[in-house]
Formats: C-alpha cells, structure tokens, sequence
C-alpha cells in the first residue's frame, strides 16, 4: 500500500481534507464547464440581441420613404444595381465594378499623393502566405471582400504562435492560413492576399479610430467615428457622427447610441480633403472614404461603394443625406457633360501596381485595369 495513502487513512483530518480538495476540484472543474458553456450562451444571446435590432431597424414605412429623399432608399438600390452589373458588365469597365479591390483602391489613392499601407508581400493563393517573412506585427488582408471577413491583424507570440492584436483569439500558423482558405472557398473574401504594416494612432489603442466618411461627389455627408476595441466584435465597438467640421450630430442611426468620448481626429480637416479628392476621382454620386488618422499623417483604408447593413438613419438625417447623394449625382452629371471623362480618374504620382506577377492587372493588354491618368486639377482638387 502507498505510504501517503496509509498516512492518510490513519489520520482522520488528513482523510478529511483529500476529500474535500478532490470535491472543490471537481466544483471548480464543473464551474469552467458552465463558464464556458456561459460564454457561448453570451456570444449566441448578443448576435440574436444584434439581429433582433437589425430586423426591428428595417421596419421603415415604405411609403414615408417615397414621400421624402432617402439615403436609404439610395443605398438599397445601389446594392441592386452592383448585382446587376454582375452579368451586365462581366469585363468590369463600370467603376463600382472596381472599388471592391483593396489592391487597386491602393493604387488609386497613391496616384493622387494619397498615403496608403506599406505592403509588405503579395501572394495569389491564401495557402502560399509565408508568415515567417513577415514581422512579428502584422496585418493580412484580402483583394476582396467587405467588412473584417478578410482582414486579421495579428501579432506574433513567443511560441512562434500568433494573436490578434487586440489579445483576444489565439492562432497556429495554420490557422491564420486556414482563416482566409476557408472564408475564401465560401465565397466571402477573393485573393490575392496581402500583409501590411500595423498603423499606429497616437495615444490609441492597438487598433486604430476608423474614420469613415460617407461623400456625395466632393460633399461630405457625415464623419463616422468607430472605436475598436476587438477586432470584428461590433458589440465592443463605440460610434460617434460629427459633420465636416468636426460638429457633434448626436445619435443619428436608430439603435446606435453616440459615444461623446470618441474625439474628432486633429486631422480632420485633411481627411475631409481627402475624401472629396477621392469621391470625385471615382466618379460615382456616392462612396465612403475609410481613412486612418497614424503616426505619419492620414492614411487611406479603403473605398466603400455599399455599406453594409440596414443603415437605419433618423428621418431628417437620412433625408438630408438622401438630398444630398441626389446633388451629387447631378454635379457629376454636369461635369460629364462639361468633358469630364467617364469612370474613375489617375493622378499623376507614382503608382505601382502591387498585384502578384500573373494578375490581369501586369499583363499586355490589362483593359479596364489600366489606369486612366489625366491632369485631375479640374476634376479631383477642389472647387
């Protein structure tokens, strides 16, 4: 018989107490059980919670809709055009045809003297990522794809490992590949796929303030502001609406409180050059600028042509935005007929094209890839 068993039978407060440590074991085990089965209640209950908000935000008279201008009426069927224009324009010479393409977007940007991400290795196939090649910060994106489906910023850990730079999701190596080879294959994300560096806010957190701007043909909209917390988890994340100048327009979506304590960025003023510049550029009645606010000026995010969601705007705001994406379309209408040329417009400045050698954008007859460069002080500076 083991000796420390025979001790312990022979002396009752010892038997006592084994007893009583293998029972506070099994509770604490079975309390790890229910805090995790918790945690994936939480996370199940929130995105119902999410859902059950979005369904209620949609129920929007839809005769109050045609009796005013709405941006939401706008938006709705601009998302129908874009999947028209699937079969209608396979060749992709339409500019909303374009903007989905980080890469390309990119490449546009740096036409106009417009900072953009330093890339940092390009590859066609998600499985071809070579992460060793890259820093230990690091963000992975991919060509296509909308909202955080096809971005993952990442930080690598002592064991060779990674993390999200927010500190909340562990991956293999394989798993960061597996991440977009998995998305890619359902269809929400297309290559090539590409490693950027990590901006940096000033006196922010890990991920930076993203500063979208909604603009109508050279008039900005609004400025939204969003406050990351954790990578892709809307419910962590603070929104704040402020005008051009920077002016608070308090809580302008229906179910979305405004986070007072989000600052308009320093460079604001810049950002909303930016964005006009950009608008008129792409030459399409609206698109959102996503802009980042870093430690070397304000760099380019991306271009958005829909934003997702139901995008629930209060009356007088979504009227006043619905009016205002309507003017848009008439200024771009006027400058067409003025001689402006139609579809999106190249700066001057160097522009590299970042695709990996095999994309139709390096080869011998690009088509629409090619780049129209003009003299833009007519038609991208501002009025």
């Amino acid at each position: 018989m083991n000796l420390r068993r025979e001790v312990v039978r022979r002396v009752p407060p010892l038997a006592r107490r084994d007893a009583e440590l293998r029972a506070r074991n099994a509770r604490i085990r079975e309390l790890e059980r229910d805090r995790t089965r918790l945690e994936r209640d939480r996370e199940r209950l929130e995105q119902q919670l999410v859902e059950e908000q979005a369904r209620a935000e949609q129920l929007v008279d839809p005769e109050e809709l045609l009796a005013r201008s709405s941006f939401t009426h706008h938006l709705i069927t601009l998302r129908r055009v874009t999947e028209q224009l699937r079969e209608l324009d396979p060749g992709r010479h339409h500019p909303l045809r374009h903007l989905p393409f980080k890469l390309r977007n990119y490449r546009l940007a740096a036409s106009h003297g417009i900072p953009v991400p330093r890339v940092l290795g390009v590859w066609p196939d998600a499985a071809q990522i070579d992460l060793d090649a890259l820093p230990d910060d690091v963000v992975l994106k991919s060509d296509g794809g909308a909202g955080s489906h096809g971005v993952l910023p990442l930080r690598r850990v002592a064991d060779g490992s990674y993390e999200t730079i927010d500190g909340v999701r562990q991956l293999t190596s394989e798993e960061v590949r597996g991440h977009f080879v998995d998305r890619a294959a359902r269809g929400r994300i297309s290559g090539p796929f590409f490693a950027e560096e990590v901006l940096r806010q000033p006196g922010g957190g890990p991920i930076p303030d993203d500063v979208k701007i909604n603009v109508s043909y050279g008039e900005v909209q609004h400025v939204m502001l969003r406050r990351v917390a954790r990578h892709g988890h809307l419910r962590s994340m603070g929104f704040r609406y402020v005008d051009a100048e920077g002016a608070d327009l308090g809580a302008v979506m229906i179910g979305r409180d405004s986070d007072e304590s989000i600052p308009p960025p320093e460079d604001l003023d810049e950002m909303v050059r930016i964005a006009g510049h950009l608008s008129r550029a792409v030459g399409l009645p609206f698109v959102r600028v996503d802009l980042y606010g870093t430690e070397r000026g304000v760099v380019l995010g991306e271009l958005t042509r829909t934003p997702g969601g139901r995008q629930p705007f209060r009356p007088h705001h979504d009227e006043k935005m619905g009016l205002g994406w309507e003017a848009g379309a008439s200024r771009l209408e006027l400058d067409l007929m003025a001689g402006r040329p139609p579809g999106i417009l190249h700066g001057e400045h160097p522009m590299p094209d970042l695709y990996p050698e095999g994309h139709v954008s390096r080869s011998a007859e690009p088509g629409p890839w090619a780049p129209l460069v003009v003299p833009c002080e007519r038609w991208c500076g501002t009025p």
